[in-house]
């Protein structure tokens, strides 16, 4: 289709018969015709058989086009000489047609052609009258004199070159030019211009290019788009657009017929812009997928038709009566003359054929090929997905025009445009812009069909009044906006709501008019905003309107979090406790309840909710948590989820929930003395549980008498800063008890003395990770009595344990005391364990692909002789912790590296920086979303001492420091009255 492949075919053509010209116009229409796939009775509808005879003259006369036109042939003529440099047989390029010397010059200075070739010269050889004068003026271009011919010969023939001449006198056998140069080992070409191709056809070699061959896309535009092109203010976009369509003979007719009688500069405009994008469905032909996309515009109800046509008409043609009357039935059309006329029209824009004498219709091949992959884009859709790319502007109004799906998300965008027209957009994703403030006023207005709208972690505080007007939005999301904080009355306008996602957004209340929002099945909402001294407890001033939750009837899933502090929730938590027991469609419920008592009123729901997470007791708000990251991050993704708070006693209402809990935190009871007060027997779908801060707990299982399977379905026990546990069970253990637990995590337990019994040993056959760390008077892992010799070698416990880190433990000396454990051990990680000497693994290490730990005490092990000959195969294992670096990144880093190392391959220092990025973090989530977005943050590292002046001026400030001499009044109380948020870490001297 392209008019490069007609161009090879006339000279194809006219090499093997130029005796015979009237054969050669018949043979070249055929092949014409046969490239085209086009009917011989109306090929002049494509091109015209004067443009035919055109082509065939040798010396081509036409009238002399302006500047503009003859510069799109030289494009042309560019774009095919290059697509020739790649084939090594091509030695010799001839080009003719108007002596314009701008086609060498553009030639020569192509960044392409000078990563090809070492030589590019031109060379003007007008004046050249023997094969002899030629060369010598080649030499001389390359700097060499006339005697260092040979010299001459040995340099381009060792180099790639390409070598332009210009002009030549009648009757020089220009093939006769560097026979001593070529080499085909190199790429070399000889590009020759002048008036005429005759000269220049040896069988088999060399190339002939007529400059006025390229103008056949302008001579079949012109003669299709008719008297429009006489007007001035259109002329100007014509050759730009014929730029686009790169030659594509039909996409330069159907944008002919397209534009045909069309005045309005802003379409010719629009319709060479449609032709440069980059279509994001699968197409085989770009240009003409395009072209077609222009040409639907303009259909308007024959759209359909064409649509139809595409997807049933035969290839061979179909009878018109028969194809209109599918259209009439099919209420495309309303009578025989309405898709009379539709039928012509689409003729007439060259989208359908007609043959035998009007009665068939038929459709292009290529055209049906690309329209099918257009129609497919309404089912798949047009998508701009340029998430995560680093934009710091958003994408320019011409590229939100055609599509349905905008991903921006992740980047820095600080500005949208105005007033985008988007009449196709039904998703949009903004969110993770941290640096966007403001929505222009009118930028939601010409998006009709929008559905889907993320606005999440942006620094947004209002919407504009164009967003009220999305009346088809279905789902809206606005987690994180930390500074959004009110909610318009004019969101009860968007009637077709089913998702609105507040969680973390700063608003006080909820606007009266939202009760009209009713076929909402997910909200989540936050009151972070709320401030005592502002309002009173009355009702007209409360944070959710009265009875609006129990007429959300569609609600499946519901997420109500606020500040602990928030004086009117405890105000209205009965009533909507009330109003939530009346949904009967809610699967899913986040939820804090300032008393225990409230549980009472859910007790019935809880058996139908599938996934639910209550905060039960009064608290105050913790900005930084003291729960390590992974814990919370385990914690998060859990089912039914209770945590409890500051609990005192054990109270009937937390028993009875503990019955349909799966995850369990217990975070600072202030009288429990074991977890088993709460009835061991309500635990029993418990697979997570975590304590932390309970200071009175001795044991975490009381097991009494025994005979009871007890915490048979846990699997990851948590325990933290447990001031005086002692031991993890006491009683006797029932076969089954604890057989679940694949990981024990115990942090800084200062009393815990006993972790392991043998016959704790025996049911922890499917423990995977140990870790122990801040212990102190922990001094082996396993605890027992029983003598040396009468340990059980031949058994091994623990068959699963693949991973022990133990941190911090001082008087720690031996791991099993003695007893074979952990057969299939595969990291051991020790910190700051001096009393350690020994493995004593006993067979365990077989399977050990890394030990972590200092060098020194490294050095210092004792080992077997058995395990030195098993060391001695294996000299990598060991990986040693730098002292002077935080242990927990180095962990993590050891850790995402050890596939690699156990393969031999050194991982991605790139890939490693984002998995240490996204773990390692010690501050929780909220504070480094926290410091984000603080206006003015200043972040101290490392100090020796303190600055004067460091925070005049600072709002947040953000101090990860080393060796501060005494306290923060060492900066100045006067200084920080404007802090607002401050965080500390590994600040050791404070």
């Amino acid at each position: 289709m392209d008019v490069l492949e007609i161009n090879h075919q006339v000279r194809e053509l006219e090499a093997s018969s130029k005796e015979k010209e009237i054969y050669v116009q018949k043979v070249l229409s055929y092949e014409i015709t046969r490239l085209l796939d086009h009917s011989t009775h109306d090929i002049e509808d494509y091109v015209p058989s004067f443009i035919i005879n055109k082509m065939l003259k040798k010396n081509l006369v036409v009238r002399t086009p302006e500047r503009e036109v003859l510069d799109l042939a030289i494009d042309f003529t560019v774009r095919q000489i290059l697509q020739d440099l790649g084939i090594p047989e091509l030695r010799r390029i001839g080009i003719s047609g108007k002596d314009d010397k701008s086609l060498m010059s553009r030639l020569m200075n192509l960044p392409r052609t000078k990563e090809a070739f070492n030589i590019v010269i031109q060379v003007d050889v007008s004046s050249c009258c023997t094969i002899g004068e030629i060369e010598h003026s080649i030499v001389r271009k390359l700097g060499l004199s006339s005697s260092s011919r040979q010299e001459a010969d040995e340099l381009l023939k060792s180099k790639n070159f390409l070598i332009l001449l210009d002009g030549f006198a009648p009757g020089i056998n220009l093939y006769e030019v560097g026979t001593n140069w070529w080499n085909s080992k190199n790429i070399q070409k000889i590009v020759y211009r002048c008036g005429s191709l005759h000269r220049f056809d040896p069988p088999g070699v060399g190339l002939g290019i007529r400059l006025e061959d390229h103008l056949l896309s302008w001579e079949l535009f012109r003669w299709n788009v008719g008297e429009v092109l006489h007007s001035s203010s259109i002329q100007c976009f014509v050759i730009h657009l014929l730029k686009q369509c790169c030659g594509h003979l039909l996409a330069t007719i159907l944008m002919a017929r397209g534009l045909k009688g069309v005045n309005d500069v802003r379409i010719w405009e629009y319709a060479s812009h449609i032709l440069g994008l980059q279509p994001i469905s699968q197409t085989e032909d770009r240009i003409l997928f395009n072209a077609l996309t222009f040409l639907r515009r303009g259909l308007g109800s024959a759209d359909q038709c064409l649509k139809h046509c595409a997807s049933y008409l035969e290839s061979s043609g179909t009878n018109k009566i028969d194809l209109i009357g599918r259209w009439v039935r099919g209420t495309l059309v309303g009578t025989l003359e309405e898709g009379e006329k539709v039928v012509g029209d689409l003729v007439n824009a060259f989208l359908l054929e007609s043959s035998q004498k009007g009665n068939s219709i038929r459709m292009r091949p290529e055209i049906h090929v690309e329209l099918i992959n257009l129609y497919e884009t309404e089912v798949n859709p047009i998508l701009v997905k340029l998430d995560g790319r680093g934009l710091t502007e958003a994408p320019k109004l011409e590229t939100w025009t055609d599509v349905t799906e905008m991903h921006l998300m992740n980047n820095k965008i600080s500005k949208l445009p105005e007033y985008p027209n988007c009449p196709k957009l039904s998703l949009l994703f903004l969110q993770a812009n941290h640096h966007l403030r403001v929505i222009p006023p009118h930028f939601f207005e010409c998006m009709p069909v929008l559905k889907v709208v993320d606005l999440s972690q942006t620094r947004i505080r209002s919407l504009p009044q164009s967003f009220f007007k999305l009346v088809q939005l279905q789902k809206f999301f606005l987690r994180g906006c930390e500074l959004f904080m009110e909610l318009p009355q004019e969101v009860g306008e968007l009637h077709y709501l089913e998702v609105l996602d507040l969680d973390g957004t700063e608003i006080i209340t909820l606007p009266v008019a939202i009760g009209k929002l009713t076929n909402l099945t997910c909200l989540k909402v936050s009151f972070y905003g709320y401030n005592d001294s502002d309002r009173k407890n009355s009702q007209s001033n409360r944070i959710i309107p009265q009875n609006w939750i129990s007429n959300l009837l569609q609600l499946k899933e519901l997420s109500i979090d606020v500040n602990p502090n928030n004086q009117g929730w405890n105000v209205i938590v009965n009533d909507i406790v009330k109003e939530i027991c009346s949904l009967a469609k809610l699967e899913a419920l986040k939820l804090y309840l300032p008393e225990v008592v409230l549980l009472n009123d859910l007790r019935n729901s809880l058996s139908s909710l599938k996934h639910f997470r209550f905060t039960v007791g009064r608290h105050e708000q913790r900005i930084i948590s003291r729960l390590p990251l992974e814990a919370a991050v385990k914690l998060e993704e859990e089912e039914r989820c209770l945590k409890y708070v500051n609990g005192k006693g054990v109270q009937i209402e937390i028993k009875q929930a503990l019955q349909h809990v799966t995850t369990l935190f217990l975070d600072r009871h202030l009288t429990l003395t074991s977890l088993s007060k709460f009835g061991i027997g309500n635990m029993e779908n418990l697979k997570f549980c975590l304590l932390g801060e309970c200071n009175e707990i001795q044991t975490i299982v009381d097991a009494g008498n025994g005979g009871d399977v007890l915490l048979g379905s846990l699997k990851y026990l948590n325990l933290h800063y447990m001031k005086n546990l002692r031991s993890i069970w006491k009683g006797p253990l029932c076969q089954g008890s604890l057989f679940s637990l694949k990981s024990l995590v115990l942090y800084t337990c200062p009393q815990l003395t006993t972790i392991f019994t043998l016959n704790l040993l025996k049911n922890l056959r499917n423990l995977e990770e140990l870790v122990v760390e801040d212990c102190p008077e922990i001094n082996s892992i396993v605890t027992h009595d029983v003598p040396a010799e009468d340990l059980p070698l031949w058994i091994y416990y623990l068959p699963n344990l693949k991973k022990i880190s133990l941190h911090y433990l001082p008087k720690l000396i031996s791991i099993s005391s003695g007893v074979p454990i952990a057969p299939m051990l595969e990291w051991l990680s020790v910190y700051d364990c001096p009393s350690f000497r020994t493995l004593g693994l006993h067979g365990g290490i077989r399977n050990l692909k890394v030990i972590i730990g200092e060098r020194d005490w490294w050095n210092a092990l004792q080992w077997k002789k058995s395990e030195q000959l098993w060391l001695s195969n294996r000299p990598s294992i060991f990986v040693p912790i730098e002292r002077d670096k935080d242990l927990t990144t180095q962990l993590a880093e050891i850790n995402y590296q050890l596939p690699a190392r156990i393969q031999g391959r050194e991982p991605s220092q790139q890939s490693v920086g984002r998995y240490l990025k996204r773990i390692i973090s010690q501050l929780a989530l909220e504070v480094t979303i926290k410091l984000k977005e603080e206006d003015k943050c200043l972040k101290y590292m490392n100090a020796e001492d303190f600055l004067i002046d460091i925070y005049r001026g600072t709002r947040t400030c953000y101090n990860v420091v080393s060796g501060w001499p005494f306290n923060s009044y060492n900066f100045g109380l006067g200084n920080i009255e404007n802090l607002k948020f401050r965080v500390l870490g590994g600040c050791n001297k404070i």
